[in-house]
């Protein structure tokens, strides 16, 4: 295939928002972005520019909860305070401060290791059969118990505190999120006293963006980029996903608090199998399908969640074999676009 003509597309989102503000359509006029029936359209991003609006600490991942508390089988919640936190000693301060908000556990501590990356949680106040949990269950199966709701459900808290995620389960008794020790293997830990992190800590669990996009692409997915995915197997699927941008910091930067993107190799492409293209319609999201969390009612609407890009579209063609004659397409000019001359005297 070769590319015989092409054009530069600059975007920006900010006053183009459709339904909660995150997504965004671009209307085209179609005689300009037009192919004939032997092309193909090709968009590709060239570059990507968006400001870190959004907490690392946010509704997707930063609930948990203890079990068998304050009675068996009951359950008491924890948010921590949105934010964006930039060390673990600060987060540990945080999660610390969300367990106090319950009068009954009142001395309790989270305290950072950073040596093995673990926080160390010493409960105080809880009942002998009491641990805490965090739950990642897809598509509400079995459905979650009183007093949850979906983004609790399906949390990337597990991440966020190193914990042992629920995510198959009966319905009745979660898995132990923490452990008695921080060393390898220990078992789970119940009851007042120290409860470790299982698997190391993070700052955020957001580590790339993905730009989708509302048109027909060529592109595929594992299930796993889905939340909400009925049957996560291993083969993949056709996708929205049209982009994936790397985030180069665990948390917010004062300095490089802008994420830049710019592919100079045309890495991210899609063919567009139509002959016109009239609008495009772009958002970005996180590993899980989800829009990027919303820091208060109205922010994607008021334009702060907006991005920028560059995009390439392009005209291709299959190439002529050497010493195969084809005969001439009608020429570009009855579609507005200048045929080139190289074009113009092919065989």
């Amino acid at each position: 295939m070769k590319q015989v003509f092409y054009r530069s597309i600059y975007l920006d989102t900010e006053l183009n928002s459709l339904g909660g503000g995150q997504s965004s359509r671009i209307t085209l006029p179609s005689n300009e972005f037009s192919v004939k029936s032997t092309q193909l359209m090709e968009i590709t991003l060239q570059s990507l520019e968006c400001r870190r609006n959004w907490y690392s600490v946010n509704k997707y991942n930063n609930s948990f909860s203890l079990f068998n508390f304050p009675a068996p089988g009951g359950y008491t919640h924890f948010k921590i305070k949105p934010g964006s936190y930039r060390t673990f000693v600060d987060l540990a301060t945080a999660i610390q401060t969300e367990i106090l908000t319950v009068v009954a556990l009142a001395g309790s501590t989270c305290t950072w290791h950073d040596i093995t990356r673990k926080f160390e949680i010493n409960l105080v106040g809880g009942l002998a059969t009491s641990y805490f949990c965090s739950f990642q269950v897809s598509v509400n199966t079995p459905p979650a118990p009183a007093g949850f709701d979906a983004d609790m459900y399906f949390s990337d808290n597990t991440e966020l505190l190193g914990a042992n995620p629920t995510q198959k389960w009966d319905g009745i008794t979660p898995v132990n999120a923490f452990v008695t020790s921080d060393v390898v293997d220990a078992p789970p830990m119940v009851g007042n006293g120290s409860h470790f992190s299982k698997f190391v800590g993070a700052l955020n669990t957001v580590e790339t963006l993905y730009l989708r996009s509302g048109m027909q692409n060529n592109n595929f997915q594992s299930l796993s980029f889905e939340g909400n995915t009925q049957n996560p197997q291993s083969s993949v699927v056709s996708t929205s996903i049209f982009a994936r941008i790397p985030l180069s910091r665990s948390h917010y930067d004062n300095t490089f608090e802008i994420v830049q993107f710019e592919d100079y190799n045309d890495n991210f492409s899609m063919l567009i199998q139509q002959q016109h293209l009239a609008e495009m319609t772009f958002f970005l999201s996180d590993h899980a399908g989800r829009p990027m969390a919303e820091i208060a009612q109205g922010q994607s609407q008021s334009g702060n969640l907006s991005f920028k890009m560059c995009l390439k579209w392009k005209i291709i063609e299959q190439e002529v074999p050497q010493g195969e004659y084809r005969v001439r397409d009608p020429a570009m000019e009855s579609q507005g676009i200048a045929q080139s001359q190289s074009n113009r005297h092919r065989n």
